[in-house]
């Protein structure tokens, strides 16, 4: 309950002269996150805050290939969500989802669990699934830990015409959200960070096929002439096993790790090399 009296002043309905969805505030700036697809051809914007308040909002930045976009109003604004690390939520753990359901009922309250992770659907990578209820009119809106912290934008929901398809809810870690959505604040625009290498994700067959002692981590098959990596001086061969001392796992998978951070961006990178540890410096390229 406490989590959603904290977030619940924050998550706002995003209308636009197209149509209608969620969105949440993030700062006291002004600064609302929402999804591109809410927002995609408009060209006038209004939130609605919880209590009934009406104010225009401008386009900041809209990012389609992470279906991400931020607004700004001007004014005070009733609260902020704060962000949260969406690799720390276990699966099974409890979320809970907000949002204008259907367009027309304001602020409602789903429960449900972490049901997937690094889930694929389009060109969106690492979406988190819940069994919470989303409903159309609920993009864009916030899926908070019971903290009341974000760990995903809701994103979409998959039916079928039978049962097969029940309770497929999808929303777009906070982790990326984040470093996309100060993109889109500092610059108006989205850039994909780039290392620059081809790579295959470790699980103890690829790590006994060739020879290493570790079974997670991103082994490295090719890098690309005059890439970030390159000029880092990653070689084939490399296991990537962490990165700003953070492991790369099954949960948390090379992609993951590098679209949680912006291009141009240095990153300290722990790497196996014939059996040997090392720490490398790389800064992040742009697609």
């Amino acid at each position: 309950v406490s989590a959603v009296q904290r977030a619940q002043p924050a998550t706002v309905r995003v209308r636009t002269n197209q149509g209608s969805g969620s969105g949440f505030i993030i700062s006291e700036s002004g600064y609302i996150v929402t999804n591109h697809h809410v927002v995609e051809g408009a060209r006038q914007f209004v939130v609605d805050y919880a209590r009934g308040e009406q104010v225009p909002a401008t386009l900041v930045g809209s990012a389609p290939e992470f279906d991400l976009a931020v607004l700004k109003v001007d004014g005070p604004v009733p609260a902020a969500i704060v962000w949260g690390d969406s690799s720390a939520l276990p699966l099974g753990g409890t979320v809970i989802a907000i949002g204008s359901a259907l367009g027309d009922y304001q602020n409602s309250v789903t429960v449900g669990i972490l049901s997937g992770v690094n889930r694929e659907l389009g060109s969106l990578i690492g979406l988190l699934q819940t069994d919470a209820a989303i409903n159309h009119g609920n993009s864009g809106g916030p899926l908070l830990n019971r903290a009341g912290e974000v760990i995903g934008i809701n994103t979409m929901v998959v039916r079928g015409s039978s049962s097969d398809a029940e309770g497929l809810g999808f929303a777009i870690p906070s982790n990326i959200a984040r470093a996309i959505t100060q993109q889109l604040i500092d610059s108006g625009q989205a850039q994909r960070p780039l290392m620059g290498i081809s790579l295959l994700a470790l699980n103890s067959q690829v790590a006994q096929e060739r020879g290493l002692s570790v079974t997670e981590g991103a082994y490295i098959q090719e890098v690309t002439a005059n890439s970030a990596a390159a000029r880092a001086g990653l070689q084939a061969g490399d296991v990537i096993i962490a990165i700003a001392g953070r492991p790369v796992t099954d949960r948390e998978p090379l992609q993951m790790h590098v679209l949680s951070h912006v291009p141009g961006e240095q990153l300290s990178l722990t790497i196996l090399r014939n059996g040997q540890s090392m720490e490398m410096q790389l800064t992040l390229g742009a697609a």
